[in-house]
């Protein structure tokens, strides 16, 4: 189609005021006014204030059958550009741009039919291996799983290909335009900079001073103080809103201060608030992306860059660098912000040192806990588990529930014969059919510990100690549920946490590679706070697996029970965590078979339900990044 933009209407929760669209709900919605052609595929090229928080937006296809939602890239660069399938028989275009009320601004800047030849090639560019995975399922009739093949071929860039990529997708910061702030010189914050330039190059000091000059292009906005040492910024914190630290070289973008203008009006709680910034590497600049606030990652490293700036009131103290280093964990979650847009460039430096992950307090004694394993026959798996959990753990005092779901063999009858002679070991028998929540709920209620950790039979122990690392960090009052690292039985990955969105539900982001492989902040090797873990290892406090109902045996019997689980534990304040020194084998969907030849339809209901119910954490992972791409098991763009 054009490149004119696409019109757009509110459809649902939202007005138009001044020109702008204002949002009413966490989730409006605009009719795209539009034909998107009668092609396989379209290109959405769309556009978002570079003031305005990059979430990913939600286009919706209202279809005779009903709606069908696709979440598209977060438009981090200043615009997003999303390649997809059209349903068939769609009469009607809708769009989510934004999760948050209040102000944006959003526009499609163009739409354009894309044929089959193209999108394929994409694939070939990309993963031309991966082109079987669409002819397949097309010729015998599975179109949903021959897009899906088609998405996760295709729908991600190298970050190798930083730049290209943001050649296309980069908008110039347009100040009494589309990213007009708002202009309240009374409420406007004041800005210092203790920049750091002592024997720096003039040059280098130049770079700097002038990125914070252009600062000022916004009347409204006071000229920001400098000092150049902690006893030249001391006297200013009186008359200053928020701090940061610079090094000669530092670039500020020309947005930079709007930016933090505009979301200190939205959020004057915040005390920190840190955004990405762009690194200048010798292979060219590559983005440095962050999750939002994860305490226990940034007490393993400090994950986030200079681009940092803290309220004044919370640099007390004989050290400004110390306060600075405190402040982030005497801070409540709700007061440290994350910009999710690259606000600084600055030179590549070598890594901070990652500090070895601390063990909660090691009261003793440990938490009770009753571990819960369900099965049906498959005794070549439930002997290694059972076994390796009895020899191996090193915990005082844990139960083994193996609820028995309708075993037939002979051998699995031997099995339990066998174990339920250690005093630690329960049988239950339930032979109804298989709803993996309703067993669980059951066995829960059966249980003693303190600590419910329900199982997968497919699994071994590695880590002896792992029922104290996973119970402890369990009764902390913070602490959700909480999950191990997972391996294959060739060593690789399985799971390090589960990140929302990726492949439009959830996923294993981090999985397929040896754990000492680079991974995104290192966080594969490090505690971290997660979205969602799975429940193929997972420790849940007692008293909080009972607030939350346990597992949703009524809409989510047998997939996403466990990430539903999860989010409604998050809802209650209690986030989900992974911890890499508990470790097991995983051999993944070995007792009913692996999902990767599953057809989309299968749990089709269900996944319609998860996805109803937490599309806004789906389209929006707090410990993930718009601009990674979901078709992509490790960071790359999109």
């Amino acid at each position: 189609m054009t490149q004119q933009a696409i019109a757009l209407t509110p459809a649902k929760d939202v007005i138009v005021r001044d020109e702008r669209f204002v949002s009413v709900s966490k989730e409006p919605w605009l009719r795209i006014e539009a034909d998107f052609g009668a092609g396989p595929f379209v290109e959405m090229v769309f556009r978002t204030s570079l003031l305005d928080d990059p979430a990913r937006p939600v286009l919706r296809f209202v279809t005779p059958a009903g709606a069908i939602d696709r979440i598209l890239p977060g438009p981090a660069a200043g615009a997003g550009v999303w390649i997809g399938a059209l349903p068939r028989g769609a009469r009607e275009f809708l769009i989510s741009p934004t999760n948050r009320p209040g102000p944006f601004g959003f526009m499609i800047e163009s739409l354009r039919p894309v044929g089959l030849a193209e999108a394929l090639m994409r694939v070939w560019r990309r993963r031309p291996a991966k082109l079987w995975s669409y002819f397949l399922p097309t010729l015998f009739g599975y179109r949903s799983e021959a897009e899906n093949a088609l998405d996760w071929a295709s729908n991600f860039e190298p970050l190798d290909d930083f730049e290209n990529w943001r050649a296309r997708r980069a908008r110039c910061f347009e100040p009494t335009g589309f990213d007009a702030p708002r202009n309240d010189p009374a409420t406007a914050p004041r800005f210092a900079i203790l920049l750091l330039d002592a024997g720096a190059a003039p040059d280098r000091k130049a770079l700097t001073l002038a990125s914070i000059e252009r600062q000022s292009q916004l009347p409204f906005l006071p000229l920001a103080r400098i000092a150049h040492s902690e006893a030249e910024l001391v006297p200013l914190l009186a008359e200053t809103d928020f701090v940061a630290v610079l090094r000669a070289g530092d670039e500020l973008a020309d947005h930079a201060f709007a930016s933090l203008a505009e979301h200190i009006a939205r959020a004057p709680h915040a005390k920190l608030i840190y955004a990405d910034e762009l690194l200048r590497t010798k292979n060219g600049p590559r983005p440095s992306f962050t999750p939002d606030w994860s305490p226990s990652l940034a007490a393993a490293r400090s994950y986030f860059g200079r681009c940092a700036f803290y309220a004044a009131s919370t640099l007390t103290g004989k050290s400004i660098g110390e306060s600075m280093r405190a402040a982030p964990f005497r801070l409540a979650r709700a007061e440290i912000s994350h910009l999710r847009r690259w606000l600084l460039t600055r030179d590549e430096e070598p890594e901070a040192p990652i500090v070895a992950p601390s063990a909660p307090a090691r009261a003793e004694p440990a938490p009770s806990v009753s571990v819960i394993v369900l099965t049906r026959d498959r005794a070549d798996l439930l002997r290694p588990c059972v076994d390796s959990i009895l020899r191996l753990s090193t915990h005082p005092s844990f139960e083994l529930i193996i609820v028995d779901n309708g075993s037939r063999e002979a051998e699995t009858f031997a099995t339990f014969e066998k174990v339920k002679k250690d005093p630690r070991v329960r049988i239950l028998s339930r032979p109804e059919p298989f709803n993996f929540a309703r067993l669980n709920n059951d066995a829960a209620r059966a249980a003693t510990g303190e600590v419910l950790l329900f199982l997968n039979n497919d699994t071994a122990i590695v880590s002896p100690d792992w029922l104290e690392t996973l119970s402890r960090r369990a009764m902390a009052p913070q602490t959700g549920a909480v999950g191990a690292l997972l391996l294959y039985p060739d060593g690789r990955i399985q799971h390090a946490g589960v990140t929302l969105g990726l492949g439009q539900d959830a996923g294993h982001f981090g999985a397929l590679v040896a754990p000492q492989t680079p991974s995104w902040l290192g966080r594969a090797g490090l505690a971290h706070e997660s979205s969602a873990v799975t429940a193929a290892c997972m420790a849940v406090e007692r008293r909080k697996f009972d607030a939350v109902g346990g597992f949703d045996a009524i809409n989510l019997p047998i997939e996403f029970n466990d990430v539903d689980l999860c989010l409604r534990l998050g809802e209650r304040g209690w986030t989900a965590l992974y911890d890499p020194s508990a470790r097991l084998l995983h051999y993944e969907s070995a007792s009913r078979g692996s999902p990767k030849f599953r057809p989309m339809s299968v749990y089709a209901k269900e996944r319609d339900y998860f996805r109803d119910r937490w599309r806004a954490v789906i389209r929006d992972d707090p410990y993930f990044h718009p601009a990674l791409s979901l078709y992509a098991r490790h960071p790359a763009l999109w």
